[in-house]
């Protein structure tokens, strides 16, 4: 019987989902035990970078850390709708604290009497059901900050039921968190306010927060309130090492062989086309299991990846924000791309402005560069500069303008030969560097 039938393909390129290896991000996590033996908090979490470096699987990691610390985890994935205005965001954190706690307490109860505890209204270890909170919330006085931390305050004693040492408040996506000044709506102030406060007060619960998102969320804390640079430590989460990328993609392959096999040459390829980004690393990493399965097993290094495969990495990365763009801000796009300094991660309108091929004026520049941040494909690293969201922005951009012009010049030769009639064509031959240029992901 052949085994490759029932192989299970182990790697997960989707958003967010945790990989079957998780590989490096030792100093973060050891900062984060730092954080979590803390006698009092006075440092914060704020984990940014760029889309597919996993920052979700690095706090769902946190998490399973927080918990084995003995803390209360309470956390969600933050949305637009949720940060309209105060009372939404509040809404949205009582109902995480009535998740979290029911979670934790009825666990807690489980362990200590072996059963669920009763349910009964004057059972003092029933969990707060979400009604309540939200009563205590309505009832108590003062403006949406002055409710949730009433609230939040009065949790301590059933934290202290529970034996946690504290409550982490974990957020990610937390770029969808803004204050709306025009409409007087501060979500994100209250949520900075109520923490800040919470931390303060030593009659309460411990508490620690975790926000994580991509790097734009950090100019939003900043300008929301000027102590928040002293409230969070800061983690840009970059690429893997070679040797961490190498261990992320290897550790599953290695299960699956035999009956796959895969040459020492195409997995040192393979390494090289993530450039140790750890979605790469999935999506690499599927697309070879899924095309050995294909292939009886096994797989020449020329074979891999093929056309298809980039087209599939262009369409699950960039296509959605690319098809949101003008014709004028694609120009302009492709004008970044194609920059001389490439080696630096960020650009200026001015940068822009001066390329021998742009008749932009830095103005100009400046107007553009403010939509494509509005269609989510780059962001404000600092004042006057911008990078991409998605990484390796260059390499696609220039890779569909590459396809678009041959695409054109194809169209033109067909139409060159049915004017002249039917031409016998030397049969091309295509040299070990035009394979080479074929796959290579970073051209």
């Amino acid at each position: 019987m052949d085994r490759r039938k029932y192989i299970e393909n182990p790697y997960r390129p989707g958003a967010g989902h945790k990989p079957p290896h998780f590989a490096g991000r030792n100093r973060e996590l050891s900062h984060f035990k730092q954080l979590l033996r803390q006698n009092f908090t006075t440092e914060n979490l704020l984990i940014t970078g760029l889309r597919g470096m996993g920052k979700t699987v690095l706090v769902g990691q946190l998490r399973t850390l927080a918990e084995r610390e003995g803390w209360v985890w309470i956390g969600n994935d933050l949305s637009e709708s949720a940060s309209l205005s105060e009372d939404r965001m509040a809404l949205r954190i009582l109902t995480d604290v009535s998740d979290g706690l029911t979670r934790v307490l009825t666990h807690h109860n489980e362990s200590r009497d072996g059963r669920y505890a009763s349910h009964r209204n004057d059972d003092k270890d029933v969990p707060l059901p979400f009604e309540a909170l939200r009563n205590m919330y309505e009832q108590a006085p003062g403006l949406p900050s002055d409710k949730l931390r009433h609230v939040l305050s009065r949790l301590g004693s059933m934290v202290n039921h529970a034996k946690a040492r504290g409550i982490v408040f974990a957020y990610d996506e937390a770029q969808c968190l803004h204050d709306h000044a025009e409409r007087n709506e501060y979500p994100m102030s209250m949520l900075i306010e109520t923490i800040a406060s919470l931390q303060k007060n030593e009659g309460v619960a411990q508490c620690l927060l975790v926000l994580s998102g991509l790097p734009q969320v950090f100019d939003a804390l900043t300008e929301t309130r000027t102590y928040t640079e002293r409230m969070f430590h800061v983690i840009n989460l970059d690429r893997l090492s070679r040797s961490e990328a190498y261990a992320a993609f290897m550790t599953p392959l290695s299960d699956l062989m035999p009956p796959l096999f895969a040459h020492p040459d195409l997995i040192e390829k393979v390494v090289d086309l993530t450039g140790g980004y750890p979605y790469l690393i999935q999506f690499f990493g599927k697309e070879l299991v899924d095309h050995l399965l294909q292939n009886g097993g096994v797989l020449d290094v020329d074979q891999f990846p093929s056309d298809s495969v980039i087209d599939r990495l262009d369409s699950g990365l960039f296509a959605a924000r690319w098809n949101r763009t003008t014709d004028k801000q694609r120009d302009v796009l492709k004008l970044i791309a194609s920059r001389p300094n490439t080696s630096s991660p960020d650009f200026s309108a001015q940068d822009i402005a001066s390329i021998k091929d742009s008749d932009l004026t830095s103005a100009q520049a400046t107007q553009v560069l403010q939509a494509l941040c509005e269609r989510g494909l780059i962001y404000r690293t600092r004042h006057g500069r911008y990078a991409f969201t998605v990484p390796m922005s260059e390499t696609m951009i220039l890779r569909r303008f590459r396809n678009q012009a041959e695409v054109e010049e194809s169209r033109q030769n067909a139409l060159g030969l049915a004017l002249a009639g039917p031409i016998e064509q030397p049969k091309a031959i295509e040299s070990a560097e035009s394979k080479r240029k074929r796959w290579s992901w970073f051209r």
